[in-house]
């Protein structure tokens, strides 16, 4: 028999409304609990692609210096320290890093530390620059990731 309450409704109805709501408060304590588990992952994931974002900005930084600075050495007239500190300084703009950080290296014919004014018209004009990521880049990974040295090369053809 259904029992009405001092309002007209059923008591029975009241019973199955209580056990809903129990069951819905067991389900938002799962959903705590996924979103325990779910987010840390996701975070490091995203933290993960923010640093890769970094490290594709400061290696095309290093590429366009030295695109730069090996179209400025084949040049007639151009001298290897005009050209060096050239690329140096293109690299503290655009990276934010101390000049004792970077390393350029200019090589002619393959051979490191040529002097740009005996080069021939014909001869490869080669320029790396490279920086370690832990002084370019901020965050996590390029402090773990501290012996990871980003660097670019571009040679050309002297004139």
């Amino acid at each position: 028999m259904v029992q009405s309450n001092r309002r007209g409704r059923s008591t029975e109805r009241c019973g199955r409304s209580t056990a809903r709501r129990r069951r819905s408060t067991q389900r938002r304590g799962a959903a705590a609990v996924e979103l325990a588990v779910v987010a840390p992952l996701f975070l490091l994931l995203l933290a993960g692609i923010i640093e890769f974002g970094q490290a594709f900005r400061i290696e095309h930084a290093l590429s366009n210096a030295t695109r730069r600075g090996a179209r400025s050495a084949i040049v007639e007239g151009a001298t290897s320290p005009v050209v060096i500190q050239n690329v140096k300084t293109q690299c503290l703009q655009k990276l934010n890093v101390e000049e004792a950080d970077l390393t350029v290296d200019l090589a002619i014919n393959g051979v490191s530390g040529g002097d740009l004014s005996l080069a021939e018209a014909g001869d490869e004009i080669s320029l790396t620059v490279s920086v370690p990521f832990s002084k370019a880049g901020v965050g996590f990974y390029s402090n773990t990731f501290s012996t990871a040295v980003l660097s670019s090369a571009s040679t050309l053809e002297h004139e």
